[in-house]
């Protein structure tokens, strides 16, 4: 049996707070990874472009690179979809991410007879207004050094912040066994990371650490992590936000982590004559501010 475990047959069960630290070993290191998700806002849209659609859908992939501060890039391609009074609404968009430029460009669109809507799906890409290189990103209201990135990686590494709820059998994701636990955050390891991460970003708003520290708290987590090399290969978490005019929206998201540190490329549209397009206010979308 020894030699089977040692041979690769089998993994020798590690406890939880083993596992954890691992795996947070590995998420500080994320440089690229390619993702795909699905994202469920339970109840009535208040988004104004989606106002009275129900049980709104966004499902999709994306890839980010991360591996140069100075130069942080992502690619999203959405599906958004509901129902309302009038019939189904469905969407399709692309999204292209960059410090100084943001680019998206509407791929399909189903929509009731009579729905208003500035956009046609004709693949013309549309630039959006950004604030800047790491504009209140994350807590960043300037751009990001080098140093900070260290102490950012260094502080995910050594911060312990899941406890298991509940074990469930193990599973096979993308071909590999998994742990699959529901988990909890412990809250004062949240309040402290809040607080390390903010002194590092020096946010321009300071961050509410106690709205934060009781809303992740109060978040439902289910962890898929890989029990050879520790990736967290998926995650649904359940919980609410605070969206237009203060109101409390419930959701559910799950993210599937398909490759990580693995090459991505992404690129400019190569049409650059582009209209700028504020995307945040057509959708009616707050602030991702602290």
């Amino acid at each position: 049996m020894g030699l089977l475990v040692a041979g690769g047959c089998g993994v020798k069960p590690e406890e939880p707070p083993v596992v954890f630290a691992k795996m947070m070993q590995v998420m500080s290191n994320l440089e690229q990874a390619k993702f795909s998700g699905e994202f469920k806002l339970l109840g009535n849209s208040n988004v104004p472009l989606f106002k009275g659609l129900k049980d709104l859908q966004i499902s999709g992939t994306g890839e980010v690179n991360l591996a140069d501060a100075q130069n942080t890039k992502y690619l999203l391609n959405l599906t958004i979809s509901g129902m309302g009074d009038d019939g189904k609404t469905e969407i399709g968009t692309e999204l292209r991410s960059f410090p100084d430029r943001n680019y998206f460009r509407i791929t399909q669109i189903s929509l009731p007879m009579g729905l208003p809507f500035s956009l046609a799906a004709d693949k013309k890409w549309y630039q959006i207004k950004s604030g800047g290189q790491n504009s209140d990103w994350l807590g960043f209201s300037q751009p990001i050094t080098n140093e900070q990135v260290v102490n950012i990686r260094q502080l995910i590494a050594a911060s312990q912040l899941f406890n298991v709820v509940q074990k469930f059998p193990d599973e096979t994701v993308g071909g590999s066994r998994v742990y699959h636990w529901q988990v909890a955050v412990d809250t004062e390891a949240v309040r402290k990371l809040l607080q390390d991460w903010s002194a590092i970003a020096q946010p321009a708003t300071p961050i509410d650490v106690d709205k934060w520290t009781a809303r992740l708290s109060d978040y439902k987590y289910e962890f898929w992590i890989n029990k050879y090399d520790h990736k967290l290969s998926r995650a649904n978490i359940k919980g609410w936000y605070d969206s237009a005019g203060e109101q409390r929206a419930d959701f559910a998201v799950v993210i599937n982590f398909n490759k990580f540190n693995t090459a991505v490329n992404i690129e400019r549209p190569s049409n650059n004559n582009v209209q700028e397009f504020d995307l945040r206010q057509m959708l009616g979308l707050p602030n991702t501010t602290f």
